[in-house]
This record gives C-alpha cells, structure tokens and sequence, in this order.
C-alpha cells in the first residue's frame, strides 16, 4: 500500500524546489523505509539544482538525513522499525568484501551501484477531493 509523504522536488533547474505531496511504494526486498526528522540539501545538490549534473528531471533532493526506520523489506537483518538512523549519500553494494567487512562507504562497486540505479519508488500524489 503507497505511503503518503511530502518531498522537495526540482521540476527545473536554477529554480526554487516546490515542496509537493507524494506517494512512496513499500519497501521491497532489501529496502527500508525511514521517516525523516531532519534532512537539508547539500553540495551535492546544489550541484543538481544549478544543472552540472545533468540530473534528468523531476528530482526529488534531499538524500541525507536522520530519522526512524518505520518499515522493512525482505531480507534486511541490519535494522528494524524503530531503529534511528543516518542516511548518506554513498551507494554500496553489499557484497563485496568492504561491505562484507562493515566498510560500505569504501564500496569497490559503487560506481556501479548509481551507474544501475533501481526502480522508481515515488509517484505523485493523487490530487484530494
């Protein structure tokens, strides 16, 4: 079932983030779902917003973060719903013997990891009536 959330979308780039209701899907196998207290947008997005990037728009920014853990997907043993949380920016995947070890910000597959990406989890909220 779509969780209804709230999140800073970049439509266009070098303009302010519109700040719009949407929907999150359940987490799947090896995801997790945190609810944010507390986000900001960093270098990294500033980057995004003045287009060095290339990003392909609409984004949503936001990617690092403190917050508690409300749901997980199949397979994840490392955290549970009401775990707090740090989140950032470094995508790992897992399995290589840095993520093996506990070291996932040294990932040897980390380009990979964003090169791969992952399926599209957020949709635009159907408007209320």
């Amino acid at each position: 079932m779509p969780i209804p959330t709230r999140a800073a979308v970049m439509r266009e780039y070098n303009t302010p983030l519109s700040i719009e209701d949407v929907t999150l899907d359940d987490p799947a196998a090896g995801e997790v779902v945190v609810r944010l207290a507390a986000t900001g947008v960093c270098h990294s997005d500033a980057h995004m917003l003045g287009g060095q990037f290339g990003t392909p728009l609409p984004v949503v920014l936001g990617h690092e973060g403190a917050g508690v853990v409300e749901a997980v997907g199949a397979g994840v043993r490392d955290v549970a719903p009401g775990d707090h949380v740090v989140l950032a920016w470094i995508p790992s995947c897992g399995r290589c013997r840095f993520c093996a070890t506990g070291h996932p910000a040294l990932c040897s597959d980390r380009q990979g990891v964003e090169r791969r990406g992952g399926p599209l989890r957020l949709r635009r909220a159907r408007p209320r009536s």
